[in-house]
């Protein structure tokens, strides 16, 4: 079974290991992806906005924030005032939110803003943070074989395929531009399409797609189809930063409930008069998902007891306050010097806690990294580095230094290109290693090149690329006995050389004026049989090339044949000799 190239996903009991997906990465913005089964939800989740359940919200106040998926702290979508209705078309497990078509996405809304007309528990359950898009039972997402005569294509730019028709829904595949998938269903607003790129059955919006061949997207199903297998993921480095930024996010918010409270029972601690209402908001405990809670345990444990330690203590400040305001009270509106007391060592402790819960999130998470337009975000095991995009047949010079033994670089390939890789030291002592990996799967390595001790060049491939998309560009030190600082000033040269003849090296330092320099591959080379060898033909890869960068005494034979007379100092038609016995 040939298994997609998937981001994070979901995961369903009994589903096979053959196929469990490999972390993806992406720009910075990660969604809550954790496998979560059917046992572990105890919920029966179904279709959608293709079968209507009579359900329908009113809106029971002004301003009230539409969210992305089901949790306060969520990105907010755009806000609603009293009067508004919508069906009413799922909800969240814990019956909390309601999810509604807002102007051509989900959109969630939560309790007590709204009123609920009709049986929410005939409302599928959903989630799109762990449930996939149709539910376990029919998903229409993940890996998949089905086909259809109506084709779309990314003629603009390449576009995030996720799991469901929502940016809640995680990033399963990213499709290049000039992508050409089928089309296999529409949601009921025509506002996302069902694709399946290379086996991956997910969604995009149908905006950015092209729709071949005079065809429409009314012939496609409401829902699309259900995949053979719903998508599967473990953990990732990517899901525990998300969590961590997303608690943050939400001590962010419960920071005016705790600000409102406090000020509430200084008040009447120093004797002043308190009123009744409007009260502060009760912000929720948060458990992270089992799955990333055991990948992490050691970190994530101490901050989720942390973080539901101080929501509680904040929650119980504002209850007493509730509870007082719900009693009939003496004149004057006195509070028993207890309460009071109460009180107030539950927001100090909450205010203590609040505080060393920011320090610890904002120690573990990585730098924010501001993303040019010729850089690249690459993410590893919970570190994060801003690598440069480099192109093809450009000259690219770096260094290594004693504190930076490895440095990388991003490309973009498209499938069927030959490409050769090649590294030159202009000075140093580097050992040099390249490697070449999918960026989304940074330990499957496609190309891997260790230069012999001493050497200044190493050359890898030319390899064949079997997969468009990005990749990674690895150079690294590879010497762990090196007996002084290491420095390198090193040229680096990624070539295309699709249907070209690779001799020899390309990337050169000219004699004449000492810069690096290359030949171009796609010039055609000058041909010089060797006497009495008729076959194989050895050509001069560059006649610019001394002896210091010609591998071979036959590569020297066929450029002093050629005319580089510079080969051959001596005149005894014998070049290069270090290369050549007797030259």
């Amino acid at each position: 079974m040939r298994c997609p190239h998937w981001g994070q996903a979901y995961s369903t009991p009994g589903t096979p290991k053959s196929c469990t997906p490999l972390g993806g990465f992406s720009m910075r913005r990660t969604a809550f992806w954790f496998v979560i089964g059917l046992a572990t939800l105890g919920l029966a989740v179904g279709l959608v906005s293709a079968q209507s359940t009579g359900a329908e919200i009113l809106v029971n106040r002004d301003g009230v924030n539409v969210r992305l998926f089901p949790a306060i702290g969520a990105e907010v979508l755009g806000f609603v005032d009293a009067g508004w209705r919508a069906p009413a078309t799922g909800r969240s497990p814990d019956n909390q939110w309601i999810r509604i078509d807002f102007n051509g996405e989900e959109g969630w809304i939560g309790f007590p803003v709204i009123n609920l007309f009709g049986d929410i528990n005939a409302l599928p359950v959903a989630d799109p943070r762990s449930i996939p898009y149709g539910g376990f039972e029919a998903p229409r997402s993940g890996i998949s074989s089905a086909s259809s005569p109506v084709s779309g294509k990314l003629q603009l730019s390449g576009l995030r395929v996720r799991g469901g028709p929502s940016r809640a829904y995680p990033v399963l595949a990213n499709a290049p531009r000039y992508t050409i998938f089928s089309l296999t269903g529409r949601t009921i607003n025509n506002a996302w399409i069902q694709v399946n790129f290379e086996g991956t059955l997910g969604w995009v919006a149908t905006q950015y797609v092209e729709i071949q061949n005079g065809a429409s997207i009314l012939e496609l199903p409401v829902d699309g189809v259900v995949a053979d297998q719903a998508a599967i993921s473990d953990a990732t480095a990517e899901d525990y930063e998300a969590t961590l930024r997303f608690l943050l996010d939400r001590v962010d918010l419960a920071q005016p409930s705790l600000d409102a409270i406090r000020g509430i029972w200084t008040t009447i601690a120093l004797g002043d008069l308190a009123t009744c209402g409007p009260f502060p908001a009760r912000p929720t405990d948060y458990n992270i998902p089992n799955p990333l809670f055991a990948a992490y345990f050691p970190t994530l444990d101490p901050i989720q007891r942390l973080f539901n330690d101080a929501m509680a203590n904040i929650r119980t400040s504002i209850d007493l306050w509730l509870e007082v305001c719900q009693q009939p009270q003496p004149q004057r509106g006195v509070v028993g010097q207890a309460t009071v007391t109460g009180a107030l060592e539950a927001v100090n402790l909450a205010d203590q806690q609040v505080a060393e819960l920011r320090q610890r999130l904002n120690e573990l998470l990585p730098p924010a990294l501001e993303i040019g337009p010729d850089q690249c975000l690459f993410t590893y095991q919970g570190a994060s580095d801003v690598l440069p995009v480099i192109g093809f047949n450009q000259i690219v010079r770096s260094t290594f230094e004693p504190s930076t033994p490895v440095v990388g670089f991003c490309f973009d390939a498209n499938a069927g290109q030959t490409l050769r890789f090649e590294f030159l030291q202009v000075s140093g002592n580097a050992t040099p290693r390249m490697s070449v990996t999918l960026f989304d799967n940074p330990t499957a390595f496609i190309a891997n090149g260790l230069a012999v001790a001493g050497e200044d060049y190493l050359s890898v491939g030319p390899i064949i690329i079997n997969t468009t998309g990005r990749y990674l560009l690895i150079i690294s030190h590879d010497d762990d006995f090196l007996n002084e600082p290491l420095t390198s000033d090193f040229a680096l040269l990624i070539s295309d050389v699709t249907g070209a003849t690779v001799a020899g090296p390309t990337l050169f330092i000219d004699p004449n004026t000492g810069d690096v320099t290359r030949t171009d591959p796609f010039v055609p080379p000058v041909a010089t049989p060797l006497p009495g060898i008729p076959t194989p033909v050895v050509v001069c890869p560059s006649l610019t090339l001394t002896c210091e960068f010609l591998v071979t005494c036959e590569f020297a034979q066929a450029c002093l044949a050629a005319g580089n007379t510079s080969l051959d100092p001596d005149g005894n038609g014998i070049p290069c000799p270090n290369l050549c016995p007797g030259g």
